[in-house]
């Protein structure tokens, strides 16, 4: 399974790129806006058997229902959770992607996650500079002793491999941050 980097030469959709809705009624617009979708409305509302959501897409009027199951939690009450219209996993959130084209037109049904292939920002941000040095700073924390500039502290009862490990994976880490450091510089013409 991909996560969230290309595949077949394309870069994943983001879930912050999509319309959802959850199945406790909780609906959010996508976070980065496509400009049509400003005078598009959305309306659901949420029975025994399921939800029915009715929206307007590039000016056409929609309707999709979609099937719950409520599912009995361990210490009492009820969890409810989508059924995906197209593969059938049980689901917590359904997703209308803004960016989406099959031939001419943008995608008109609500589906799960993995059913249009989206992934989260963060994931795709993985190798960016601020990923980057929080992995620097949990390796330093969990596994390296008191650093200064110039000497970094083996742990008391840490084996001598198991301490260069870890500094050497350090280091390749802070090599991959200052390109990736530069690389953001000269995308910004900072250089």
């Amino acid at each position: 399974m991909s996560r969230g980097g290309i595949r077949h030469g394309r870069p994943h959709a983001p879930v912050e790129s999509c319309h959802s809705l959850s199945s406790w009624g909780y609906f959010q617009f996508a976070q980065m806006w496509a400009d049509n979708d400003m005078e598009d409305s959305f309306e659901w509302e949420f029975g025994e058997q399921g939800a029915v959501i009715r929206f307007t897409r590039d000016g056409c009027k929609h309707t999709q229902e979609i099937a719950l199951t409520l599912v009995c939690c361990r210490f009492g009450g009820w969890r409810a959770w989508f059924i995906c219209p197209s593969c059938g996993r049980r689901v917590g959130k359904v997703y209308l992607p803004c960016s989406m084209y099959y031939g001419d037109r943008r995608a008109t049904r609500f589906q799960c996650r993995l059913c249009y292939g989206l992934t989260y920002e963060q994931r795709r941000e993985r190798n960016g500079y601020w990923t980057l040095q929080h992995r620097i700073e949990r390796i330093e924390a969990r596994w390296l002793g008191e650093i200064s500039d110039d000497w970094i502290s083996k742990r008391k009862w840490q084996h001598w491999r198991t301490f260069n490990k870890w500094c050497d994976q350090r280091d390749a880490l802070i090599r991959k941050e200052n390109q990736a450091a530069f690389r953001g510089l000269l995308a910004l013409g900072a250089i």
